[in-house]
């Protein structure tokens, strides 16, 4: 079975976000107000200019939604970072590579015997 991993984000995190909201808000604002202005001047290039703008304006909500988005993540504490296991389940040459790293700590004197043993004995008992 799979697990999420989450992180708190570091302090300036949500100080950039609420930024991006800010100017996401101003850059809708200067969308709206900008093509309202121009509006009567366009003549041919209005279809041109309003497919621009409503791309802009796209754009800017994406930003707004996503700094939300991610002030709540945070806020809740579920700030994703990575899915870690899934149903692929262990390789022979994993299981192999596992006994043979606790085999080397070991030999290296980082671990005793009695950690050697029980850990080993755990090992084997998963499913390999």
């Amino acid at each position: 079975m799979s697990r999420k991993v989450y992180i708190k984000p570091p302090p300036p995190t949500k100080t950039l976000l609420v930024s991006l909201i800010v100017v996401g808000a101003l850059f809708l604002a200067f969308a709206v107000v900008f093509f309202i202005g121009i509006q009567a001047e366009l003549g041919e290039a209005k279809p041109v200019v309003a497919l621009f703008f409503l791309i802009f304006a796209a754009v800017s909500i994406t930003i707004i939604v996503h700094a939300v988005k991610s002030l709540r993540l945070i806020k809740e504490g579920k700030f994703e970072i990575a899915e870690i296991g899934g149903d692929a389940t262990e390789t022979e040459s994993d299981f192999a590579t596992k006994l043979r790293d606790l085999e080397a700590l070991k030999k290296e004197r980082l671990i005793s015997e009695e950690e050697y043993l029980k850990k080993r004995a755990e090992m084997m008992r998963e499913k390999w």
